[in-house]
């Protein structure tokens, strides 16, 4: 873990139960910040908040400031929807900016 240093590297993640589909959670890192979009969607079941725990052992709970991230076709239902409310395109989401920080990072030559 270099890139970002581990205490801003969340390696496990509250996953939103209804985008759970396999044993993953993908960040979109392409096409940011006007096509950026979630691949899976985050959790929202504390208080539109979610859970991270980062790569030197700390973990925090995240409030979403973005209402895009925690209502309407975001917002937990239990009622597997799979990644299709979670795909769509959110532009200049602080939320996913503040998510694609702290996920791994190409190394530049």
């Amino acid at each position: 873990m270099t890139l970002p240093a581990p205490c801003n590297l969340w390696v496990i993640i509250d996953e939103n139960p209804d985008s759970i589909n396999d044993a993953a959670f993908a960040v979109n890192m392409n096409n940011l910040p006007t096509a950026a979009a979630f691949q899976d969607g985050p959790g929202v079941s504390h208080c539109n908040a979610c859970g991270f725990t980062f790569g030197d052992g700390h973990s925090e709970i995240h409030k979403w400031k973005d209402a895009r991230t925690y209502s309407g076709r975001m917002a937990t239902t239990y009622i597997s929807r799979q990644t299709s409310a979670y795909t769509q395109p959110k532009p200049n989401s602080v939320d996913i900016a503040w998510l694609n920080e702290r996920s791994t990072a190409k190394i530049k030559p």
